[in-house]
């Protein structure tokens, strides 16, 4: 199918993502059914379009699952993503260092745990340094402003128990930058191919199969014996990877 060249209807479809930065996919289809009949096929060509407008400013529409309910979600999110900085944007940079610290230390948390709590990452203030290894100075008030904002500004979620952990967003916008600084860390699910940071994980620890909650859902829907996808081990989807709901988070950091 031929993409349509870029209208009036495509700006308007952009403005309302721009105003909304993030939104279900659900909500994104209302929008462009408010404009046109609605067809899937055309919908992806549309967007497509959108994107090909917006790649000379480094911005791309995204697609992705929520890890934890599995919900469709788009997103503006900036290309430009090896530097941190040009991506969370309206931070000092003391703010930008401590931001990259505790992703750091989600991302390398112990057993694939992939978040931190509250209290341990307030304490991870003290050991900040600048590239001459000289201490930075972010008080402890300060450090819990900055987790309320990160928390806000929605790159990392925080759990009723207090554990943080890497959002939608940070997995959108940071995508690469992850993939290739923590290439061994990261891990992809086998199935959908996307970063999982949540979810089950093999018995055999030897085995690589790792499955968002959502896509393991689907896969064993019609299994009454389910087995591993890559070793074809009994999977009981007990194992996990990210941490049990309502579990908290250690209070010292543990990295791998």
């Amino acid at each position: 199918m031929t993409t349509p060249n870029y209208s009036d209807t495509h700006r308007l479809f952009l403005q309302a993502v721009i105003s909304r930065r993030f939104m279900t996919e659900d909500t994104a289809i209302q929008l462009y059914a408010h404009v046109m009949p609605f067809d899937q096929d055309d919908f992806t060509d549309f967007v497509n379009t959108v994107n090909d407008s917006l790649s000379s400013v480094e911005l791309e529409i995204r697609r992705a699952q929520d890890e934890a309910t599995g919900e469709k979600i788009l997103a503006l999110t900036n290309v430009n993503e090896q530097k941190i900085a040009q991506v969370a944007t309206g931070y000092t940079p003391l703010e930008l260092e401590y931001f990259k610290h505790l992703l750091e230390a989600i991302v390398m948390a112990d057993d694939e745990l992939y978040c931190i709590s509250s209290t341990a990452a307030v304490n991870e203030a003290a050991k900040l340094k600048n590239k001459d290894n000289k201490s930075l100075q972010l008080t402890k008030a300060g450090a819990e402003d900055l987790l309320t904002r990160f928390v806000q500004d929605k790159w990392f979620i925080k759990s009723e128990t207090g554990a943080l952990s890497l959002s939608t967003r940070t997995l959108l916008e940071l995508q690469s930058f992850l993939k290739e600084g923590y290439e061994e860390q990261m891990q992809e699910c086998t199935l959908c191919m996307d970063i999982i940071t949540k979810g089950q994980r093999c018995n055999v620890a030897a085995c690589a199969a790792r499955l968002h909650q959502h896509c393991a859902t689907r896969y064993f829907e019609n299994m009454n014996n389910p087995t591993c996808p890559s070793c074809r081990s009994p999977w009981d989807g007990k194992t996990l990877i990210g941490l049990a709901p309502k579990a908290e988070a250690p209070h010292t950091i543990r990295r791998r």
